[in-house]
């Protein structure tokens, strides 16, 4: 009978209700047996392994599936949910859950793309602080139930203490400017749309036009005029010190690990707040690689999942968001064991134990920088628009 339902709706055009997280017990009932389709980043060995050898096993305890569908880029899942909304496919999408944040997930709620109201009920959402500003905007734009929180993420830069000596690191965008000049070839980043390429790019931003703040209250286009260029006359210049002149750029972040590790630069970046301890570990990174901080603030934010408004298993895509914000996995994920990513959840909220044992595995160390540091030089991110025009500007001046 349910299936006859559902194909009267879907050609009437219509949708079934999205499964209600406050009947637990139900969407738990309904998720048994499905498989779902996780469209996440597939660019990293480390977090693929935590998906893999972690999430997956502990939701098959649940009777679910989880199919790991890696993209090169979020926005080809995005552009999927579209094409299938576009084409009438208001049910049955083939996208369950997406790995997502800023343009991408600005750029698919005002396109109605997903399910909303659901990631504040889910049961394990009572760990998450929803009352902090950098959980309920993303790159300033309102998460409004529409995404789960997944992890934490600050950036910081990674250099080989084998050949650059502690004085010697630049330590502000003019300073790496002055080394890539005594040091011609040994510096890159990754090209956007790659994510560590735009960030890198909005740092350098952000420290050129004399901090973040102007950039702080939302899209502003006269502010973006004024100060843009300043970016662009910057890279021009430092474009000819570059990794093969500038010629190429890294694709991402992997790429850039793999010349590190081989001698061919001098430097790269980590998000997780565990800072390299798992690149390390997992010999993507030379045991003298070391992590550090700029002298001004560094970006720090956090990073969501989220269900398309016409995901073939809501109920599955549901069990798989509560999992992840299961305290234990967690904890997995936040030890530089596999990848090192930061809290979604609030230690205080879970107990004093949790606590602890969040204390000891963000120990400070040769890998590992010390938490109050970082939390004294965080900054948060600004509207994704900003981050669109890095990218588009940064395309048609160094990429064509």
């Amino acid at each position: 009978m349910k299936h006859a339902l559902a194909l009267t709706l879907a050609l009437m055009g219509m949708t079934l209700a999205a499964p209600n997280p406050a009947n637990w017990t139900q969407v738990l009932k309904e998720a048994r047996g499905q498989t779902v389709n996780f469209y996440m980043w597939g660019g990293s060995d480390n977090i693929n392994t935590y998906v893999d050898s972690v999430v997956a096993p502990a939701l098959k305890k649940l009777g679910v599936t989880l199919r790991r569908v890696p993209v090169t880029d979020t926005v080809q899942a995005v552009n999927k949910v579209l094409g299938e909304k576009q084409a009438g496919r208001n049910r049955g999408g083939g996208v369950d859950l997406i790995w997502i944040n800023g343009e991408n997930f600005r750029t698919a709620r005002q396109g109605k793309l997903l399910l909303e109201g659901w990631a504040e009920r889910l049961p394990n959402a009572r760990y998450v602080d929803w009352q902090s500003p950098a959980v309920r905007n993303d790159f300033g734009y309102p998460v409004n139930g529409a995404e789960s929180p997944w992890g934490s993420t600050q950036w910081q830069y990674v250099y080989d203490s084998a050949r650059v000596r502690p004085a010697e690191l630049p330590r502000s965008f003019k300073a790496l400017a002055t080394w890539a000049r005594a040091h011609p070839g040994r510096f890159t980043f990754p090209a956007p749309p790659a994510f560590y390429g735009n960030r890198f790019l909005r740092m350098a931003l952000f420290e050129l036009a004399g901090g973040r703040e102007p950039f702080a209250a939302g899209f502003n286009e006269q502010v973006w005029q004024a100060k843009s260029p300043l970016l662009w006359t910057y890279l021009n210049d430092l474009k000819p010190h570059l990794w093969r002149q500038g010629r190429t750029f890294p694709t991402d972040i992997a790429q850039q690990y793999s010349l590190l590790a081989n001698g061919e630069v001098d430097f790269a970046f980590v998000q997780n707040k565990a800072g390299i301890a798992a690149e390390v570990r997992s010999g993507q990174l030379p045991k003298t690689a070391r992590v550090y901080l700029f002298g001004a603030g560094t970006i720090a934010d956090a990073h969501y999942v989220a269900i398309p408004y016409n995901a073939a298993h809501q109920a599955g895509a549901m069990v798989l968001a509560n999992l992840l914000l299961d305290p234990e996995l967690q904890l997995k994920k936040l030890s530089g064991d596999v990848w090192g990513d930061g809290l979604a959840i609030n230690p205080a909220r879970v107990g004093r134990a949790f606590q602890s044992r969040v204390g000891q595995a963000l120990r400070p160390g040769p890998y590992t920088l010390d938490q109050t540091l970082l939390a004294t030089r965080a900054v948060g991110d600004v509207a994704a628009e900003y981050d669109r025009r890095v990218q588009l500007g940064f395309t048609e001046r160094f990429l064509k």
